[in-house]
């Protein structure tokens, strides 16, 4: 198991029939940091992340991250929150646990279902329906840092995506190969299902209509994951390459699926990223 890029300090009661409580004040600033300057609210894969961990702790430290079936955000949790969550453990076979969880802060944050699997194991890449788009030709228009910079309310250390090239493939659904080289203290698995978030918004900007905003207060958000399935490891200094494509688009929703190769193979695989623009101020 590697290292997270943060430890969750989390109070956790004893197991009781299966279920426990655990409770965390959101004091370190460094959660927050460029996510987002002058409003800043908890990023949605770290409080996955931070989950997780008081689930590992309640099953004795030595658990993975093997898959986040489904996640619903209902609220932004800010600075100084404290965060109550209510975690459910159902024995999966072969040493994995799912956990059901819902986590609560001024209001109801989120919803969430992870299977937790034994140090070691990993889902096999079954799913032969997410196909790579074609290669990018030489005339397919990158997106440079100006624009990276306008669209995404991301800052350092929170920006995730080194640069992106958008895929327009005739009678293909609009598509996008974001890249990001992993720096040495980006190590856990939602650090990576965050850059991929960020390559879903680019997307999303980069082929929406001309009167879509691209600046201002209105930023895309995720609202729902469901089916992120952790097929392999990645460490620092190895060049993430996400995969992704635009499914459904609606007003101010967007449905996004694909996935994320290091050298050609393949570390996640998101069945389905459900974005909204929302106003962050």
């Amino acid at each position: 198991m590697r290292p997270a890029p943060f430890i969750a300090r989390w109070q956790v009661a004893p197991i009781v029939c299966g279920a426990f409580e655990a409770r965390l004040v959101l004091d370190d600033e460094t959660l927050f940091a460029g996510h987002y300057p002058g409003a800043p609210i908890l990023p949605g894969t770290f409080l996955i992340e931070a989950l997780f961990q008081a689930a590992n702790t309640a099953l004795g430290g030595m658990a993975r991250l093997e898959e986040v079936v489904a996640c619903r955000f209902h609220s932004p949790l800010l600075p100084g929150d404290a965060l109550v969550a209510t975690f459910t453990f159902k024995d999966a076979g072969a040493g994995r646990t799912i956990a059901h969880v819902t986590a609560s802060g001024r209001t109801k944050a989120a919803e969430l279902t992870m299977i937790v699997a034994p140090p070691g194991a990993h889902p096999k890449d079954t799913d032969s329906a997410l196909t790579l788009p074609p290669p990018a030709g030489p005339s397919a228009p990158t997106l440079d840092t100006p624009f990276i910079y306008r669209v995404l309310p991301h800052r350092p250390p929170a920006l995730l995506i080194d640069s992106a090239i958008v895929l327009d493939q005739p009678g293909a659904a609009p598509a996008l190969l974001a890249r990001r080289s992993i720096a040495a203290n980006e190590f856990c698995s939602m650090l990576i299902v965050e850059s991929f978030c960020q390559a879903c918004g680019l997307l999303r900007a980069a082929t929406g209509p001309a009167s879509e905003p691209r600046e201002g207060t209105k930023v895309p958000v995720v609202a729902k994951f469901a089916g992120l399935r952790f097929i392999g490891d990645a460490e620092p200094g190895d060049l993430l390459e996400h995969h992704v494509q635009l499914v459904f688009r609606s007003g101010e929703g967007a449905v996004f699926s694909g996935q994320t190769t290091v050298a050609g193979r393949v570390v996640l695989q998101a069945g389905r990223v459900v974005a909204a623009l929302a106003d962050i101020q």
